[in-house]
């Protein structure tokens, strides 16, 4: 393990940092909450300034059970309180945070738990607003579950998670990450069965997986995936994609296959992070697209920071 990777995860230089007022202050370019209110705070604001939402808790990957149950509680709290308040509610899913380093099933059911808490909601909320008693849904809402990849838990595992929500009909989107050999028939097979992706460079590997360690090799990838998504074929299957990027260039390539290929600026999404090339951000929003920002909160927030920090 290199020495950022060691820093990055050493319990006692993560106590530290996190407890800190100065570094939590600077922290909080990148991570601007560390409560539910908090980031809901943030998710208000960002709504009236155009953009779209997903939080992204940032709590302690564990295998032991108290650790894993303080995580889904927190991730309950979080998308009853956006439904309460009427706010899109759109979040990921850690499965490193939710008993997957425990055991498959722990991870499963506990994601499984999460999604039919949100599933629950996101209906009734639909049948109020059917009914004629609901406020109605924000203008572009789009209520999702983001299942975000993990270098600790195999691939498989995540896909199986989300084939398994998929065929639930819990709105809900995968992860595939460019950086892995196998993600081109991933997107395929997905593409195929109607999912929804999110292309994203992270993570760089994962543990059942070969992968491509010259960055160069990835960002190609990238793109070849991305041509995939915007296909014709992905088109009619109604296939959301989501591009995770922080590169104008990478959004501009994105812009032109998608413009070709005849996609609307509202089909599909770009997943900036919170704090992250903020006039891209503005660019993108004044010219129509979506634009989702990835707002972290949590307790939990130096490993996030540090390696965002070293990018």
């Amino acid at each position: 393990m290199g020495l950022k990777k060691k820093l990055a995860g050493s319990s006692m230089v993560r106590f530290l940092a996190q407890n800190t007022p100065l570094m939590h202050g600077v922290a909080k370019k990148l991570v601007p909450a560390t409560t539910v209110e908090e980031a809901i705070e943030i998710t208000v604001k960002l709504s009236e300034m155009g953009y779209h939402s997903c939080l992204h808790h940032l709590g302690k990957p564990s295998a032991q059970i108290e650790d894993i149950e303080d995580n889904v509680s927190t991730v309950i709290e979080t998308l009853e309180i956006l439904d309460e308040e009427r706010l899109e509610v759109c979040l990921s899913l850690m499965p490193s945070e939710m008993g997957y380093l425990k055991s498959d099933k722990s991870g499963e059911n506990h994601c499984r738990q999460i999604a039919r808490n949100f599933r629950n909601r996101v209906s009734a909320r639909d049948v109020e607003d059917r009914q004629g008693y609901g406020d109605g849904h924000g203008e572009g809402e789009r209520n999702l579950l983001m299942i975000h990849a993990s270098e600790r838990v195999p691939m498989q595992q995540i896909l199986a998670l989300y084939g398994r929500l998929h065929r639930s009909s819990v709105a809900s989107c995968v992860t595939i990450p460019a950086a892995l050999a196998r993600s081109e028939e991933d997107v395929k097979t997905i593409i195929s069965q109607g999912g929804n992706v999110r292309l994203s460079l992270l993570p760089q590997g994962v543990v059942d997986a070969r992968y491509f360690d010259d960055p160069e090799l990835v960002l190609d990838n990238y793109m070849k995936l991305a041509r995939l998504l915007l296909c014709e074929e992905a088109m009619i299957q109604q296939v959301l994609p989501v591009f995770a990027l922080e590169d104008d260039e990478m959004a501009e390539q994105v812009i032109m296959m998608a413009n070709l290929e005849g996609w609307s600026a509202s089909s599909f999404e770009f997943e900036i992070p919170y704090g992250v090339n903020n006039k891209l951000k503005r660019k993108l929003r004044d010219e129509g697209y979506r634009v989702r920002v990835l707002v972290p909160y949590g307790r939990e927030w130096w490993t996030y920071f540090y390696r965002r920090t070293q990018t």
